[in-house]
């Protein structure tokens, strides 16, 4: 089943074992994010829930989730500006890996510690921030568990832990 409520779209799965998965999607895209997961979060709720409990937790989600597109943006918005045009081509390519196959590689980089697509050699283990080496530079990659992505220049793991 699927449903509407507020911001978010609500797909409500099967029950197993007394608990009912509900995944929250955004009802609209995020302006100027580039997620690498169509949706904010899940819910197991055991069955007989109250929806006003339901929606609470899902009201948390999108809260949460637009909280960190607000914070990606950010900071990708102030790196842009301490280092242009070169810090942009360098996001661009370097994220593109992410959204293309977020799910095989991060499974990649938790089992390996470290992958490599084209010219972009990536270090860490998500779902803590990553390092991506690109054309001689190193770079900070983090997404959220709402799906958000975000990169800085230098190693700045502790940063976005």
């Amino acid at each position: 089943m699927a449903a509407a409520f507020g911001n978010t779209l609500l797909f409500v799965g099967y029950e197993v074992d007394g608990l009912v998965e509900i995944v929250v999607y955004p009802r609209y895209r995020f302006s100027s994010d580039d997620r690498v997961q169509g949706y904010l979060g899940y819910l197991w709720v055991p069955l007989g829930t109250p929806w006003e409990t339901v929606l609470e937790q899902v009201d948390a989600i999108y809260n949460k989730a637009q909280e960190n597109y607000r914070l990606a943006v950010s900071l990708r918005m102030s790196e842009m500006r301490a280092h242009g045009s070169r810090f942009e081509s360098a996001y661009d390519t370097i994220c593109e890996v992410f959204r293309e196959s977020w799910h095989g590689f991060s499974l990649k980089l938790r089992r390996e510690g470290r992958a490599t697509k084209g010219n972009i050699e990536f270090t860490g283990r998500p779902p803590e921030p990553v390092l991506a080496i690109f054309e001689g530079r190193t770079y900070t990659v983090h997404v959220f568990p709402s799906g958000s992505i975000t990169m800085l220049n230098g190693d700045q793991r502790k940063r976005l832990r």
